[in-house]
C-alpha cells in the first residue's frame, strides 16, 4: 500500500537533501581508504572526531574530579590531553583497519571496535608502565 507520503520519504527532492561535504569521512570510509586520495584526509577526520569525543569525555570526568578536589587543574588538563591524543590514535587506527574490510556490516563494526580497543589498551599499558617506573624511582 503506497501513497504520495511514502514516495516523498523514499525519494526526497534534492532541495531537501543535505549533501555531505566533499571531505566527508563516512563517504571516504565507505569507498575504502586505499581507494581514493581522500584516505589520509578521512583518517585525519576520524582522528579529530575521536579526539573531540575522548577529550570531551575526559574533560567532563575531570571537571567532576576537580570539584571533588581529587586532581589539580594542571593534572586535569594533562589527563584530558592524553585522553584526546589516545582516542585520536585509536580512532585513526580503527578506521584504517575497518577500511580494509569492505562493506561487511557487523564484521566491519567488530574490526573498528577491536582495533580501537587494542590501541587504547596498548596506550594505557604504556602509560601505566611509565607511572610505575616513576613510583619506583
Amino acid at each position: 500500500m503506497s501513497n504520495e507520503y511514502d514516495r516523498t520519504l523514499m525519494h526526497a527532492p534534492s532541495s531537501y537533501a543535505s549533501p555531505a561535504p566533499a571531505g566527508d569521512p563516512v563517504r571516504a570510509f565507505d569507498r575504502g581508504f586505499g581507494a581514493s586520495s581522500d584516505g589520509c584526509s578521512a583518517l585525519g577526520q576520524f582522528a579529530m572526531l575521536g579526539a573531540v569525543i575522548g577529550g570531551s569525555a575526559a574533560a567532563g570526568a575531570n571537571i567532576r574530579r576537580l570539584q571533588r578536589q581529587e586532581i589539580d587543574a594542571l593534572g586535569a588538563l594533562a589527563d584530558t590531553g592524553r585522553a584526546a591524543l589516545a582516542t585520536a590514535a585509536a580512532s585513526a587506527v580503527a578506521a584504517a583497519a575497518a577500511g580494509a574490510v569492505q562493506r561487511q556490516g557487523l564484521l566491519r563494526l567488530g574490526v573498528l571496535f577491536a582495533s580501537g580497543t587494542a590501541v587504547m589498551y596498548g596506550i594505557q599499558r604504556y602509560l601505566e608502565r611509565d607511572i610505575e617506573q616513576e613510583v619506583k624511582s
